[in-house]
This record gives C-alpha cells, sequence and structure tokens, in this order.
C-alpha cells in the first residue's frame, strides 16, 4: 500500500540507490541511451535482442537518460498513487502525461532510428510492463 509521500512511494516502486536500475523502466532508458552495461540487468523472464545503442547523437544521451528517468519516475509513481486513492488527480490524464513525455524524447532522436516506446499498466496487480522496440533504418 503506497503512503501518500512521493520518495517513500516512489522507492516501493522502483526500489533504493543501485537497485533502481533493475525496473523495467530504468533498463528501457538505460538502452536506448546507450548504457552498454545495461545488458546485464536483463533478467530470464525480459527478452532483450541484439545491441544495445544510444538514439542520440553525442554526448547528449546521458541527459536525456536522466531528464527522462526523472521524469517518468515520477509520473508511474504519481499513477500507481492515484490508482490507490493517495493523490487526488486523474489517473488517465497521468497516463495521457506519460505518453506525451515520451513522445517528446522520441522526437529529438536520431532520425535513422524508429521506436516504440510503450508503457502499460496492469490495474489489477498493480504494475507496469514496458515494450521498447528500436529499429534502424
Amino acid at each position: 500500500m503506497l503512503t501518500g509521500d512521493y520518495k517513500t512511494d516512489r522507492e516501493l516502486i522502483f526500489g533504493k540507490g543501485g537497485f533502481i536500475k533493475d525496473k523495467p523502466l530504468i533498463k528501457a532508458l538505460m538502452m536506448i541511451t546507450g548504457y552498454l552495461k545495461s545488458k546485464y540487468y536483463v533478467t530470464p523472464d525480459e527478452q532483450f535482442e541484439d545491441e544495445i545503442v544510444s538514439i542520440y547523437d553525442g554526448k547528449i544521451s546521458r541527459y536525456w537518460f536522466i531528464e527522462l528517468a526523472s521524469a517518468l519516475m515520477a509520473r508511474v509513481t504519481n499513477y500507481f498513487q492515484a490508482l490507490q486513492g493517495v493523490r487526488d488527480e486523474d489517473k488517465e490524464s497521468i497516463k495521457t502525461d506519460i505518453e506525451n513525455i515520451i513522445s517528446e524524447f522520441l522526437a529529438h532522436r536520431n532520425p535513422a532510428y524508429t521506436v516504440n516506446f510503450i508503457i502499460t499498466f496492469d490495474d489489477t496487480k498493480p504494475s507496469y510492463t514496458v515494450t521498447l522496440e528500436v529499429y534502424r533504418e
């Protein structure tokens, strides 16, 4: 059960410190911003094919990782808080906000890449899944 305190709830959902990289959302962001070691964090129940690439040119990838991780972790946490009634915000508007964050993020990618990045929520568990597909044209 979430508490309504953002920091506490984020830690309940994503873990603390070094363990945050084990969460699907963080791994997906690491993979598309070129963090090569992220393939070692893939668990047996996750699927990884091919190679790690950055969909951004130059050193801007680290900036995008930090910005996106912060924004998406906040909104995913807010979604679960709204679902459990400890946040007074419509969960559907939070989903829309998450989709807009991802769209803005992908708008700045190298045009040589086609990216499918989807976060799906399961309200019955509650849990989320991340689907990430990257194709080089």
